[in-house]
């Protein structure tokens, strides 16, 4: 391969995404033609990753995190313990700038929430 774009792009998020998925035996859930933002690794119907096409951000199992192949520079990498465990926390007016829309983020604990209620919330 050659060298990864300095940007980010979706064609990016995708690589990581698949390669990711290669390697864990997964597949990946995305529905780009209705501009999902964000991608999911599935491995037996179970998430284990997600991937940003808008923003340099993964979230990943943290047993998933060392098969990752992250090769653009300045990406986050957020390693949770499952994707159920509230184990993140931000600030609702920060999801809202990063996200679009404080509404849509109403129904989360900033001090607590899980990957998943990110996703839900920010779908």
């Amino acid at each position: 391969m050659g060298d990864a774009p300095a940007t980010w792009c979706e064609e990016v998020a995708v690589e990581i995404a698949d390669d990711l998925a290669r390697s864990l035996g997964g597949v990946v859930d995305w529905d780009g033609e209705a501009d999902e933002e964000w991608m999911s690794v599935l491995v037996q119907d179970s998430r284990v990753a997600m991937v940003s096409t808008a923003l340099r951000l993964v979230v990943a199992g943290e047993r998933v995190v060392g098969h990752l192949k992250v090769r653009t520079p300045g990406v986050s990498v957020i390693a949770v313990p499952s994707f159920d465990a509230p184990v993140m926390r931000c600030d609702v007016a920060v999801l809202a700038r990063v996200f679009g829309g404080e509404g849509k983020f109403g129904e989360l604990d900033p001090e607590a929430f899980s990957a998943n209620d990110l996703w839900f919330a920010a779908v």
